[in-house]
């Protein structure tokens, strides 16, 4: 992944991040208004409701004895009073429960079962019956308005139960305030994590201004420190070669030029990997002809550590992906010199091509000294040793598998590790292919 990429890609995230708290905080707070708004406006309800059919409660007393049925005296004192299978008259008096009623009002009286007995002013039947005995719910009558519906007991002069008394409102005005309020949540918390992920980009943009230019200013520093010291490197390895000097010291300074040498041009590929200044020279790479280049390249190095060095490459197809060549033929140097180096006499290094889902999958695979799991995050980080005998005793820049790394991430592919101690190591490497052809 390159500089600019790899701060774009911390920019987005949190960019993103920022809009999903602030959206998740509104769209909480909006779910705690609605539920408060509701259980408020219930509350309100109920008890007006509860006013409402006391009122009628007292005046009914008198006259109610039997449980489940209304006396002459009662029907006659209630104007309007419609019961089952009757057609219901509207009420001609112009009286305080008429006017109620043509508000969206609603009264009917109810046995002590819960089935219906008639209803004042309206079809006894505009609800179902209440078998259930509800105290408080919501219900929709026929022509479809919702209405909240409260019972309240009735007891005689005895005590005893006589039925119940169930009073309603028609809550149509609230429940459509209550779906407008749904759209304008529904479209507006969207609207405003835009805006909110907008802002966050800008801010995130600020806040990573002075990391992303003191990683530039390391970063020019590596590149500038690297090109600055090969030509005094360049006169020091000609001294060295030129000069009357012990063979042993002579030999020793070679190999200590070298490494360095090494580690410089290194430094200088990973810098212009991890800028995005790398020329990119992409073309069409056959996976095949890389695998089996590197094992011809490396089967020296294998026999002289008395390491098998193997390939297995799938024989029906040609892998092909975009690249460009030269990086993805150091990146498997890099993986497969690793595995000899730390493979022991006698052990064996593998390198497997296949194919899956368009994608190249190369797993280089070797029966070595492992990798301890605590170790494992951390190999691909620059001069990372799993332990400092190991330097010593294989050399190298200690940059090899983050060079690995920066190459496969710029090819927009996956790089990942498998180890256990003793037992040996499998890398794996994806890469997205652009064509298989048959052989």
């Amino acid at each position: 992944m390159t500089n600019n990429s790899l701060f774009h890609h911390s920019r987005l995230k949190l960019a993103l991040a920022y809009a999903g708290v602030m959206g998740s905080t509104l769209l909480l707070c909006g779910y705690i208004a609605h539920i408060v708004m509701v259980k408020a406006f219930t509350r309100t309800v109920d008890r007006e409701l509860q006013i409402f059919g006391k009122v009628f409660e007292v005046k009914l007393q008198q006259d109610l004895k039997t449980p489940g049925e209304l006396s002459i005296n009662t029907q006659k004192s209630l104007p309007g009073l419609c019961f089952q299978k009757q057609v219901c008259l509207p009420i001609k008096s112009e009286s305080e429960l008429s006017d109620l009623l043509t508000q969206g009002y609603y009264l009917r009286f109810l046995k002590p079962s819960g089935e219906v007995i008639a209803a004042i002013g309206n079809n006894p039947d505009e609800f179902p019956s209440n078998v259930y005995l509800n105290h408080s719910y919501d219900i929709r009558n026929r022509q479809g308005e919702l209405y909240h519906l409260h019972l309240i007991p009735i007891k005689i002069k005895n005590g005893q139960l006589w039925g119940y008394l169930e009073v309603g409102r028609s809550i149509q005005k609230l429940n459509d305030y209550m779906n407008s309020l749904h759209l304008l949540l529904g479209l507006g918390i969207p609207f405003s994590m835009i805006m909110i992920g907008g802002t966050g980009w800008w801010l995130a943009g600020l806040a990573m201004q002075p990391i992303e230019k003191s990683y530039q200013q390391l970063q020019q520093f590596t590149a500038d420190a690297a090109h600055e010291l090969r030509t005094p490197i360049a006169s020091l390895q000609t001294i060295v070669e030129t000069n009357s000097i012990p063979q042993a010291t002579q030999q020793s300074l070679q190999r200590q030029v070298t490494r360095l040498v090494t580690l410089i041009q290194d430094l200088l590929l990973l810098s212009k990997l991890e800028s995005g200044t790398q020329a990119a020279k992409w073309q069409q790479i056959c996976l095949n002809d890389l695998v089996t280049d590197v094992e011809e390249e490396l089967m020296p190095m294998a026999m002289e550590k008395a390491v098998t060095l193997s390939i297995n490459v799938a024989e029906e197809n040609y892998c092909y992906i975009q690249g460009n060549e030269s990086q993805i033929y150091r990146m498997l140097l890099n993986l497969v010199s690793n595995a000899i180096k730390y493979t022991a006499a006698g052990g064996q290094v593998q390198i497997n091509l296949t194919t899956k889902d368009k994608q190249g999958i190369i797993t280089i695979k070797d029966t070595g000294m492992g990798i301890p799991v605590a170790d494992i995050p951390h190999i691909f980080e620059r001069f990372y040793r799993v332990n400092a005998d190991r330097s010593r005793n294989t050399g190298g820049s200690g940059l090899g598998l983050a060079i690995a790394l920066a190459i496969t991430q710029t090819h927009k592919g996956k790089l990942e590790v498998q180890s256990q101690i003793d037992q040996g190591s499998t890398f794996t490497v994806t890469l997205p292919l652009v064509a298989t052809l048959n052989k």
